[in-house]
């Protein structure tokens, strides 16, 4: 790697401050936010972690605005740099985001969101959080090992939850993880809460550490294993289909990126092809006979629908796809959906003796989320930066050990997100994992750089 053109007074090892603004950033994220729960347990979680999102990205941001404006001052500000493609995409994204929440008929929500909190406050926070990153981030060890330990202690504390405990009373008195759905709605793990937005989280963990193994060369880096094998317990134990998803599918298109020659790199894109191609007839065959997830690909491979699949996902995309084309432009303002349809689930409990009615505020699909909300340029902008990324770590993950990361978590995060949702609490690891890996073409300052 290149060395740094020059640092805090002219040391090329020493980073300048905006750098390690963005470093602090980056530890925040990684290891306390992902920790923090709250002081409500897992009934007013969402809350706690947006408050908590608004002091580490916020406050980050802003002191990142008034940082560069003293060094432009005094004159020692680093000089300015081309925008990136991506970044302008990014702009692009935040600026329909901005003008949606404007025009939008439910302007306050659109601002501050709805209890999910994914409105302009937040959108402001990943964008803003992506550049950045992007511009003065640079991944090192020690995010790493801070990521490590932060997701270790989270399944950790979901495994002490499978065996029917509730350490730090998260659950409401008296009930458990096996409560969920019956009890009370959805179902809620480790410090991150819905069991989809955990498992979202973990297609980000998971890709990171199978690559850090493969990409580091320290002996140190097999303790890695640790939290690459809590992580997939995890996950497979609480079985979030599009988690898993998105795991087995990044990880099968990261292989052939991460090698070393061309004629390696053919030889896995063959393997991976004859992979996906033998998938098809064992799921068409075979499927209905395994249950669950294949159970309902098989049937929709036999062209026979169900709004049930998916855990009513097909519901949900089929009731709420009628919106786009009320605003196609800019959508209905970000974070809206849920005011502008009567979609709802519902349940007969037998223990309460009534029906429990569950209303759908989220299209439970991140693009079709984005199309609905913000409308088409917004998604136009939003696919555009991923593709350019995409070609990014094509490009330098056989050589480059944080596009080798970034790129591959994102990848993974990114096909779950077909089945997701978004949240402050999930989506601000994709968007960290972007901003690192648009900068993994810059220059590296310390042997402690990935």
């Amino acid at each position: 790697m290149k060395p740094h053109p020059r640092g805090a007074g002219g040391n090329p090892a020493s980073p300048t401050p905006m750098e390690v603004l963005a470093d602090a950033f980056l530890c925040l994220m990684l290891g306390p936010y992902l920790l923090f729960f709250g002081f409500e347990g897992y009934a007013n979680l969402t809350e706690w972690k947006f408050l908590a999102y608004l002091l580490a990205g916020g406050g980050s941001l802003a002191a990142a605005l008034l940082l560069r404006g003293e060094l432009a001052l005094v004159g020692a500000a680093p000089p300015r740099r081309p925008w990136r493609a991506p970044e302008l995409c990014v702009l692009g994204y935040w600026l329909f985001s901005l003008l949606s929440t404007l025009v939008s008929p439910n302007r306050n929500t659109a601002f501050w969101g709805s209890p999910r909190r994914e409105g302009l406050i937040t959108l402001t926070l990943y964008c803003g959080g992506f550049l950045l990153l992007s511009r003065y981030g640079r991944a090192r060890k020690r995010h790493l090992w801070i990521f490590a330990s932060a997701v270790s202690l989270n399944c950790l504390l979901a495994i002490c939850q499978f065996q029917g405990c509730n350490p730090f009373r998260l659950y409401p008195q008296g009930m458990t993880y096996y409560d969920g759905n019956r009890l009370y709605s959805g179902e809620f793990l480790g410090t991150l809460g819905n069991a989809d937005i955990h498992a979202a989280v973990l297609s980000i963990a998971i890709p990171v550490f199978w690559t850090a193994l493969v990409k580091l060369r320290e002996k140190r880096r097999f303790w890695l294993l640790v939290p690459l094998a809590l992580s997939l317990g995890t996950l497979l134990r609480s079985f979030v289909a599009g988690g898993v998803l998105g795991v087995c599918g990044g990880a099968a298109f990261s292989l052939p990126v991460l090698a070393a020659d061309k004629r390696r790199r053919k030889i896995l894109v063959i393997w991976v092809l004859c992979l996906f191609l033998a998938a098809f007839p064992i799921v068409y065959f075979w499927g209905g006979r395994m249950g669950g997830f294949f159970h309902e690909a098989s049937e929709l491979l036999h062209g026979r629908w169900d709004d049930a699949f998916g855990s009513g996902r097909l519901y949900i995309w089929r009731s709420v796809w009628p919106l786009f084309s009320e605003r196609p432009l800019l959508g209905g303002g970000p974070d809206t959906l849920g005011l502008r349809t009567d979609a709802a689930f519902t349940r007969w409990d037998p223990e309460l003796g009534q029906t429990i009615r569950a209303a759908v505020d989220s299209a439970h699909n991140e693009y079709l989320g984005v199309l609905i909300n913000q409308g088409a340029p917004a998604l136009g902008c939003y696919l555009a930066a991923l593709i350019l990324l995409a070609r990014r770590w094509v490009r330098e993950a056989p050589a480059n050990r944080t596009a080798a990361l970034c790129g591959g978590a994102a990848l993974a995060y990114c096909i779950q997100a077909f089945f997701g949702v978004s949240s402050p609490i999930s989506t601000p690891y994709l968007w960290l994992a972007l901003g690192l890996l648009n900068s993994s073409g810059g220059p590296s300052r310390t042997e402690e750089n990935l």
